[in-house]
């Protein structure tokens, strides 16, 4: 019985011991620490958007004109203003422009004034050769990159030339229109942003049947 009760005894001190020991080992050993959790938001969020510019924004943009002056559409507001953004090598712009000369003259009087502005032009030099071959009584600006980031502010879709947007007197958008156009619906554009009346459509001669 005696025996029993010593071995139980010594079992008992080496269980003691063999846990003081490994309680020392775990005191010695140096300190695991995590690695602080990264913030998602911080890593792998997109940059801040770049905002687009705004419809005020781009009456301000500033271009210069063929002999290097800079203008921006704000200068000519208190008029109507018929933005047409075309290029010396874009046919439906080139057809388009006696058209926008005529409108010129009938209407400056009445508060109209028509801007060109050259898109997709590499140099002020290939434009003046173009528009030497015909009389140009309004201003062309080089639009440099900036057309597209106008036609869109101001409502429009730049998917082609030409392209006119009509501006009324306080710099607002009166219309916009895609692609090349008719005589007759250009200056009836030009009539109603002038708030005159339309002109009458022709009709055609009626034709007499002989008896």
């Amino acid at each position: 019985m005696k025996h029993t009760q010593a071995t139980v005894l010594v079992v008992v001190i080496l269980i003691a011991a063999g846990a003081a020991g490994f309680g020392v080992y775990t005191w010695m050993q140096p300190a695991h620490r995590l690695a602080p959790a990264t913030s998602v938001a911080e890593t792998s969020a997109p940059p801040p958007a770049i905002p687009a510019m705004s419809a005020a924004d781009a009456l301000t943009v500033s271009m210069n004109d063929l002999q290097g002056k800079p203008h921006s559409l704000d200068d000519w507001r208190g008029k109507v203003v018929l933005v047409n953004f075309w290029a010396t090598w874009c046919p439906p712009c080139r057809e388009e422009v006696p058209l926008l000369v005529k409108l010129q003259a009938k209407y400056a009087a009445q508060g109209l004034q028509i801007v060109g502005i050259a898109t997709d032009e590499q140099s002020e030099q290939d434009v003046r050769d173009f528009l030497k071959r015909m009389v140009v009584n309004y201003p062309i600006l080089m639009g440099g990159g900036h057309s597209a980031d106008i036609v869109n502010a101001l409502g429009g879709e730049f998917i082609g030339l030409p392209v006119s947007v009509v501006l009324e007197p306080d710099g607002s958008v009166f219309r916009i229109n895609a692609g090349a156009m008719e005589p007759m619906d250009a200056e009836n554009l030009v009539r109603a942003a002038l708030k005159l009346p339309a002109l009458p459509s022709a009709k055609p001669a009626a034709i007499t049947q002989a008896n």
